[in-house]
């Protein structure tokens, strides 16, 4: 009896825990666009002297682009460094402070907000 009960709900286990989705079965309401095969679109040739210039443009902002990596690894690196081995160096930046730490979280958010009134201030005064 208790097998014959675990075998009906064996099969109903799938439906009721993991229904079939609703985004797999096929909706017939749906309708795809058909394209025409007599409609063209319009291909325009390339400019070489364009495409040099945009050549020469990316030579210089890939070493942009370089430099500003190097110059983010290195702090990054040097970062991590001051994390890791500052209690080392300067043991007090590592005790607690309760005080310091909420100057350290408040401080930006209240300058953030001094900035935006200031400014929107002025804007308010050239309008």
């Amino acid at each position: 009896m208790a097998k014959m009960a675990a075998t009906a709900a064996s099969h109903l286990l799938p439906k009721f825990c993991f229904p079939s989705p609703h985004y797999l079965q096929p909706n017939p309401t749906i309708k795809f666009p058909t394209a025409s095969l007599r409609e063209s679109s319009r291909v325009q040739a390339s400019n070489p002297k364009r495409e040099q210039q945009d050549s020469g443009m990316n030579n210089n902002t890939s070493e942009e682009d370089l430099k500003f990596l190097v110059k983010l690894g290195g702090g990054s690196v040097v970062g991590a460094a001051v994390i890791k081995y500052g209690s080392i160096i300067a043991p007090e930046i590592t005790r607690p402070n309760i005080v310091q730490a909420l100057v350290m979280v408040s401080a930006p958010v209240v300058v953030a907000v001094w900035i935006l009134l200031n400014q929107s201030r002025r804007d308010r005064d050239v309008v």
